[in-house]
């Protein structure tokens, strides 16, 4: 008469805690093993997915989702073309502007530059599309020959608000005394950071009007910025753009539109390309501490020879014995999960802190801004994420687990019993 199979659970909780010696300290540094794996593939994945969500967010925000270049467009009809652009399904916001290299100089120093001409308040069309919380020190661009300055370099030209600046193209003129750079005498109305370097240490932005007289531009426009409600979808409307657009050309090879995927899609395909490597490279952990837990199991099984031939005695089926392995093993790994997911959650959550503590105790920068562009360190939990890393763990302990918990139910109890 077979055992009711009550008993599995019972078992299952009795092996769990009747280990000794050296088989405990194996199962400890198994269930050990599982924790920092699942704690550190946690970990990087937030990190990752936070640096991803944050460069897009900033770079997309300052830059638009879209660009979209019609050869010969001049500013009056750019505007009638932006109004169009916003009827479209989709389409937020859509902006004329001009750009250009410039060397900006103040008090004796002088540092390159991007100059960027817009219409209208540019921190707050910034901040209303894209929801980005840009610091700001000073006023937006409401007066004429005035310019906004990203505060790295104004912190490196000594500039505050009120402040003078001067602006010098590299396309100058050439005169019988030799070449004389064109140069322009502005004002500082406000100082913004964006929190991403390459922005905030290299960016000018200045009146459409005042950049087109500067750089030249006469009454043209250099493209359009479009923004959308879903970056994800931006290929949903390119042709919708480029059709309206071509109304505007004069041929509709004169038509470009250049979606962010184009423009920077081969960054963030590397950061995912990374991010998917870092999985398999810290998954090894897990999988050194999955071997930890077949050793752990075995050595469980050797020292319970002789209980499992008094249970196969009374009854209990070969199924029954490897059932009682089988979720030993499985509520090693459980434990080991949950105390990875704990453990990872609280890093996760104190990051800044964290990363700030460090660099307090050892003066070492684990982030440096000017490598990684954004100046603090961003995590972001996803439940993709910790369900992937879950799934994972347990897949491997499952496996880890199947061998020894067949191992103990091909035990013969006659051949126990006699040996024991």
């Amino acid at each position: 008469m077979n055992i009711a199979s009550g008993f599995v659970p019972v078992m299952v909780r009795r092996y769990l805690g009747s280990r000794r010696g050296f088989t405990r300290v194996v199962t400890a540094f198994s269930v050990l093993g599982i924790t920092l794996g699942v704690a550190a593939l946690l970990i990087v994945l937030a990190v990752m997915s936070g640096f991803r969500t944050e460069l897009m967010s900033r770079i997309l925000g300052v830059s638009g989702h879209a660009t979209l270049e019609v050869a010969g467009l001049e500013l009056p009809q750019a505007r009638l073309l932006a109004a169009e652009l916003r009827q479209l399904n989709g389409v937020v916001s859509v902006a004329p502007y001009v750009s250009g290299q410039v060397m900006v100089s103040a008090g004796g120093r002088a540092t390159g530059a991007m100059v960027r001409g817009v219409e209208g308040s540019f921190l707050a069309d910034v901040q209303t599309h894209t929801g980005l919380k840009l610091e700001v020190l000073g006023d937006d661009l409401g007066a004429p020959q005035a310019v906004l300055l990203g505060q790295g370099l104004a912190a490196n030209l000594g500039l505050l608000p009120g402040s003078g600046v001067t602006l010098i193209s590299p396309a100058g003129a050439r005169t019988v005394a030799g070449f004389i750079p064109r140069t322009a005498q502005l004002g500082v109305a406000g100082i913004f950071s964006v929190g991403m370097v390459q922005f905030d240490n290299g960016l000018v932005v200045g009146r459409l009007e005042d950049m087109q007289a500067f750089l030249r531009r006469g009454s043209m426009v250099d493209a359009l910025e479009i923004r959308v409600q879903n970056p994800q979808d931006m290929a949903a409307v390119n042709e919708q753009i480029a059709s309206v657009a071509s109304r505007y050309a004069a041929v509709p090879s004169d038509v470009i539109v250049t979606p962010w995927q184009a423009s920077n899609g081969e960054f963030f395909r590397a950061l995912q390309v990374e991010r998917i490597t870092m999985f398999i490279i810290l998954s090894l952990i897990v999988l050194v501490a999955a071997f930890n837990i077949i050793t752990g199991q075995m050595m469980l099984v050797n020292d319970k020879l002789a209980d499992i031939a008094i249970l196969r005695t009374m009854g209990a089926t070969r199924g029954q014995i490897r059932r009682i392995f089988l979720f030993n093993g499985l509520l090693l790994g459980g434990l080991g999960t949950l105390g990875g997911i704990g453990l990872g959650a609280v890093v996760i959550f104190n990051m800044t802190e964290l990363v700030r503590g460090i660099r307090a105790l050892t003066g070492v920068d684990l982030f440096p801004r000017d490598v990684y562009f954004l100046s603090d360190l961003p995590s972001r939990l996803s439940a993709l994420d910790m369900a992937s890393v879950v799934a994972m763990a347990m897949i491997l302990t499952v496996l880890a687990s199947l061998y020894p918990a067949w191992r103990a139910s091909k035990f013969d109890p006659v051949e126990l019993l006699r040996r024991g």
